[in-house]
């Protein structure tokens, strides 16, 4: 086609590879252009389905969600879970719920076709988990579906096969009433996707995780959880909360958590929490409910956070279950695909109400820790070096010497007097170069000015890098227990630990099996002191279960995965702000930064350690310059 000019217009046509840049051939594709009517057309319903697939199942945790929660609104009583390989090979849901006619059975696997509502009014009156109807349509999409059904009293049961988009006819087949989904090779249509799916291990702890979410509010029902043919949750029915609970965090947890109950208007608030003592490294163990729907909120996460403020250090988060009650009028759940998030219409008052309920819980609480007393109190300096555990942080940092015993175990009697500390006339023998301020941070005098260093941050880098070595090599010198420790533990993080137990002994934490959802711990790094053995393992398995994967194809999973336990056991066993240094403790300690170069600069989270004050700064400050 031709301008008025005779110049051919490039307007109408797209525009040749020799006509662009490199950068333009990028955009070109994304660029509007003048073209034949006729460009808007409906998509074909596989690739419609395919992309609500996209919005409803990210990975196995998401089928489980789907079919577990269709399930319960079929009135089951017993969920049964297998899976194979972490589920990305198999996910098989067993109900013994009301079942399917042939009708529903076919009907079931079309877009937006669902029981649970009728008119647009019933979007705002939820009383069902599932409601979208796109579930199942978007399983069938991406994976190979043999769905068996049958109701109760009916002669035979139904079978339907869907394997990418295509349904098969209905036809009969035998089955007990209720209903059974087998969802096989997840994604199997659409590599891109089944790419990114991460190591059964992995895998494995989002389902558990999953289930944990369905499974506490619906304590009434049965549910068990299975992965390559070994049973890795039995929870039957429960009495009450703190029973259904104790299934998934441990009865040593569900033992101490305090009680919790407040109502205010259309908003009923009733749950356990745990008390500060019983704080862990990540938000994993805190489960908000609302209408028996796992749901995150920024107001009743606010509301946590200030309800605890002041009782926990930096970096603690208290673990609950808490479950809301309230008319579903009042709240929207049509906010996200996964309906995890809602919107209240009245968020300032269940902000208050639930604050209100949590500070009332704390405040009426004795909240002092237990005394743990040692199983052996030293008598004197020798002793308490070889006692179990070490009490000085001198024997938490690695290879540090016993240089000088405490005062507090030194006898008096010989114990050399000495002018008070106060009395500026005091000079020591030979004057350091640094000072200890606020028992938190190491101020040391430079050529050029002065290093002001965080002792935990600067502390935390040297642990992490001789664990890193010593774990390659020998391994992490270890100290046995004199009974083993019994640890509890929540079929997520059992599901992380059956597959860590050797890259922890490396470490130097010594752990084995002890029944389901046990270990038993018989040695803790020597590094780690007089800490809770059952806190030091709930901290080790939540950072592996935040996220244990390689960062880079450069590195490794099981070097990603020692890297992550060195942090973490760092973190843990670092002297903290608030603890009292001795020189000598000091001395070692900027002598082993010296030692590590430029990865000293910063704590293995990416802090700096320290900062760098310049002489002539100060002189500016002070108009000397």
């Amino acid at each position: 086609m031709l301008a008025a000019d005779g110049a051919e217009d490039t307007l109408t046509r797209p525009p040749l590879a020799g006509d662009l840049s490199p950068r333009e051939r990028w955009v070109a594709p994304c660029r509007p252009r003048i073209a034949a009517v006729g460009i808007i057309h409906e998509l074909p319903e596989l690739v419609a389905n395919k992309i609500a697939a996209g919005e409803v199942i990210e990975r196995p945790a998401s089928v489980v969600k789907e079919l577990v929660e269709n399930s319960i609104d079929a009135g089951a009583s017993r969920v049964e879970i297998q899976l194979e390989d972490g589920g990305r090979k198999l996910v098989r849901v067993t109900d013994d719920g009301a079942g399917m006619d042939a009708e529903d059975a076919a009907m079931c696997f079309r877009r937006h076709a669902t029981s649970k509502l009728k008119t647009s009014a019933d979007l705002f009156h939820i009383t069902t988990l599932g409601f979208r109807g796109e579930a199942l349509p978007s399983v069938g999409a991406v994976a190979q579906v043999r769905l068996v059904t049958r109701q109760p009293g009916a002669a035979t049961g139904t079978q339907v096969e869907v394997a990418g988009g295509k349904t098969s006819e209905a036809r009969a087949a035998g089955a007990p009433h209720g209903t059974t989904i087998e969802v096989r090779n997840l994604f199997f249509n659409t590599p891109a996707r089944q790419k990114f799916l991460r190591s059964p291990r992995t895998e494995l702890g989002h389902v558990m995780d999953m289930v944990a979410r369905i499974a506490l509010p619906h304590d009434r029902i049965h549910f068990v959880v299975s992965n390559d043919g070994k049973t890795l949750l039995n929870a039957p029915p429960a009495a009450g909360r703190r029973e259904r609970v104790a299934a998934f965090a441990g009865a040593d947890l569900a033992a101490a958590l305090l009680p919790v109950e407040a109502a205010d208007g259309p908003l009923a608030v009733e749950g356990l929490i745990a008390p500060p003592d019983h704080a862990r490294a990540s938000t994993a163990m805190q489960f908000l409910f609302l209408n028996r729907r796992y749901v995150r909120d920024k107001a009743l996460s606010s509301a946590v956070r200030q309800a605890y403020e002041g009782l926990l250090p930096r970096g603690r988060y208290p673990a609950l279950f808490l479950f809301l009650q309230m008319d579903p009028r009042e709240v929207d759940f049509n906010v996200h695909p996964t309906k995890i998030e809602v919107r209240f219409r009245q968020a300032r008052r269940v902000f208050a109400c639930v604050l209100d309920a949590l500070r009332a819980a704390l405040g009426e609480a004795d909240l002092a820790p237990p005394l743990r007393p040692s199983e052996h109190v030293p008598t004197s300096w020798e002793d308490a070096r070889r006692s179990v555990p070490v009490t000085r942080h001198a024997s938490r940092v690695m290879g540090l010497p016993y240089s000088e015993p405490p005062e507090h175990l030194e006898d008096a009697r010989t114990r050399p007097r000495s002018l008070p500390a106060s009395d500026p006339f005091a000079a020591p023998a030979a004057r350091p170069s640094f000072y200890q301020i606020h028992n938190a941070y190491i101020v040391e005098e430079t050529p050029e000015g002065f290093r002001l260093t965080d002792q935990h941050a600067l502390h935390e880098r040297v642990l992490y890098e001789e664990l890193l070595e010593r774990s390659a090599g020998a391994g992490v010198e270890s100290q046995r227990l004199l009974m083993p420790e019994v640890v509890p533990l929540s079929p997520a993080e059992a599901a992380v630990a059956t597959e860590v137990l050797e890259p922890l002994r490396t470490l130097g934490l010594h752990a084995e099996e002890f029944g389901p959802d046990t270990l038993a711990v018989h040695a803790v790094p020597r590094l780690a002191g007089d800490t809770d053995v059952a806190q030091l393992v709930h901290d080790l398995l939540a950072e592996l279960a935040e996220g244990a994967e390689a960062a880079a194809a450069a590195i490794s999973a099981a070097d990603a995965q020692r890297q992550r336990l060195a942090c973490a056991l760092a973190c843990k066993a670092a002297v903290k702000a608030g603890d009292r240094l001795r020189g000598s403790e000091i001395e070692a300690l900027l002598a082993r930064r010296a030692s590590l170069g430029p990865r000293a600069e910063t704590c293995p989270h990416g802090r700096p350690t320290s900062l760098v004050f310049a002489l002539a700064d100060l002189e500016r400050q002070f108009k000397r310059k």
